[in-house]
């Protein structure tokens, strides 16, 4: 192949024609817009995390620019992490955390994301296909869990550092992240994120969402995960806008953390406003709350009208993957009323909204042409925040970049808005969570749609299981409201979307569906507690005559 024919990773990395190498924006990595604000806005706050006392640490945007160089310092000087080699670490979700993710940027190296809760064989599969020979942890994070890791130092304690950062500072187009994609058992799906496709990512939530010096964001997601960590802590940090970093989600204190911090935009999960909806009792909307943004698993038009409803405020449905630095799309925060109705909280499916700033999106059929409104097929983003590869894995990424396009192997549709003219994309299911029925195909992701739209049922999944006749069949486990008979109202809403072939063999009630911190359903964790689980015959009638 000639030097100058474009490549399906040449196209894949292209924005509206405008190829890697022409910048979307001359702040190329994060850390120089953390040194800009650290020069020109030194006092203005940048992070609060609040303490186990109840109070709250804040720390400027200079004091996160020379503590972070003390850290960088530290680690440049540690021969367990030579230049070059990535160095992983598991976070929480605290200021040591934050600081240790831009002092392992400025020492030149890139950051493996590790989940302090991940099993040990799991957190070591990964350092090894990352090639991170130093492993570290966080003073509040579980030194019983990480053995392996080194306690990070108290910052404050470091002496300045003596070598300068130029020396050591990545180039844009250098690693900067490795991410295990949800789907992945161990190392097999290692995502390569560069610097670049970071600040591109940042760039575009700082236009869509308008973010500016002085706004506030609360976030209560795991940064191990790229939401928590491109959205609540860089995006806002490219922006210089202040974030509040909480340690996790309380359903009980989150409205009076949303009340005391009173943010502009809060970053959720679909699991986090089902709990609001329940749990607020506030009868104003809070005060300078603009929108929730959810992300990371599917949302229904029930929670996002639940919501509207109990606390006033919108929700904005956002989507991506690890492989896309996040966000490709969120739903336009200045949608008309009639559109919003339209689109979230009257529609059979909420939309995911527009492609952001820095890469296209684009639902296309199997023949690699655009789909028509309407019409299903495989939705594909192209653009500067598109992951570099998958580490070691040439095969894998070879896939992915097929046609010039990264297939996300999500299904969907485009609905045209009356108002605004404009495309909007719809998630209509996943191209692996198909169960092959008899010859049938089956949607998962539809089954628990219609399952999670019953107002008896506070959470439903289903899985695929294999059947010695039918190939495989689907279980449905789900999770009744308290008080709530759950399965006649179940059974009848299956019955009026699905035909009898089609609709699932089982129904088992749980206490819980298990789901990752963000929300997505754990179906091989499901499958593997449904298969142990004895239901008594009277709690599961069949849904379609024997077989």
């Amino acid at each position: 192949m000639a030097p100058d024919t474009p490549t399906d990773f040449d196209r894949a990395h292209t924005y509206q024609g405008r190829p890697l190498t022409e910048r979307l924006t001359p702040w190329t990595t994060v850390l120089s817009r953390l040194d800009h604000h650290a020069r020109e806005r030194p006092d203005a706050p940048f992070l609060t995390t609040p303490t186990p006392a109840g109070d709250t640490v804040t720390l400027s945007y200079g004091q996160a620019d020379a503590l972070s160089r003390r850290l960088a310092g530290w680690l440049r000087r540690d021969p367990a992490a030579p230049p070059g080699r990535a160095v992983a670490l598991a976070p929480v979700n605290d200021a040591a955390s934050v600081l240790a993710v831009l002092a392992v940027a400025r020492a030149g190296r890139p950051l493996l994301m590790l989940n302090p809760l991940d099993p040990a064989g799991r957190r070591r599969e990964q350092a090894a296909a990352a090639g991170a020979d130093l492993v570290l942890r966080p003073g509040a994070a579980p030194a019983d869990a990480l053995p392996e890791a080194v306690a990070l130092p108290d910052p404050h304690t470091l002496p300045d550092p003596t070598v300068p950062d130029a020396h050591t500072l990545p180039g844009p187009d250098d690693d900067a992240f490795f991410f295990a994609t949800s789907g992945s058992t161990a190392a097999g799906k290692l995502v390569a994120q560069s610097h670049y496709a970071a600040a591109v990512n940042a760039e575009a939530l700082r236009r869509h969402h308008g973010l500016r010096p002085g706004d506030r964001v609360l976030g209560c997601l795991p940064i191990q995960h790229v939401n928590g960590l491109h959205f609540t802590v860089l995006g806002v940090l490219a922006a210089g806008a202040h974030v509040l970093l909480a340690p996790g989600f309380d359903p009980l204190r989150y409205p009076r953390l949303v009340e005391r911090f009173r943010p502009r935009i809060a970053s959720v999960v679909p699991s986090i406003l089902e709990a609001l909806a329940e749990t607020w009792r506030r009868p104003e909307p809070p005060a300078g709350l603009d929108y929730f943004v959810s992300a990371a698993a599917p949302l229904t038009a029930r929670t996002a009208r639940a919501v509207r409803e109990r606390t006033g405020v919108r929700v904005l449905q956002g989507y991506g993957l690890t492989e896309t630095v996040n966000f490709s799309t969120t739903l336009p925060a200045d949608l008309s009323e009639d559109s919003y109705r339209r689109l979230m909280t009257d529609a059979d499916i909420p939309s995911i909204g527009t492609a952001l700033y820095g890469n296209e999106v684009a639902v296309l059929t199997a023949g690699g042409e655009r789909a028509k409104p309407g019409e299903e097929g495989e939705i594909c983003m192209r653009g500067h925040n598109v992951m570099t590869r998958y580490q070691g894995n040439e095969r894998a990424t070879a896939e992915a970049f097929a046609g010039g396009w990264f297939h996300s192997q999500d299904l969907g549709t485009e609905v045209l808005d009356p108002d605004s003219g404009r495309r909007f994309v719809v998630v209509t299911g996943r191209v692996k969570n198909i169960a092959k029925v008899g010859g049938e195909a089956v949607s998962l992701d539809e089954v628990d749609r219609v399952l999670r739209a019953v107002p008896q049922l506070r959470d439903a999944a289903s899985v695929a299981l294999p059947h010695r006749f039918l190939g495989e069949e689907v279980v449905a486990a789900v999770v009744p409201v308290p008080g709530a008979d759950p399965l006649p109202p179940a059974h009848t809403a299956l019955s009026q979307a699905f035909r009898p072939a089609c609709r699932p063999a089982r129904i088992l009630v749980l206490d819980a569906i298990p789901r990752t911190a963000t929300g997505k359903v754990l179906r091989r964790e499901l499958a593997a507690r449904i298969t142990g689980l004895s239901q008594p015959p009277e709690a599961v009638p069949p849904t379609r005559s024997a077989q």
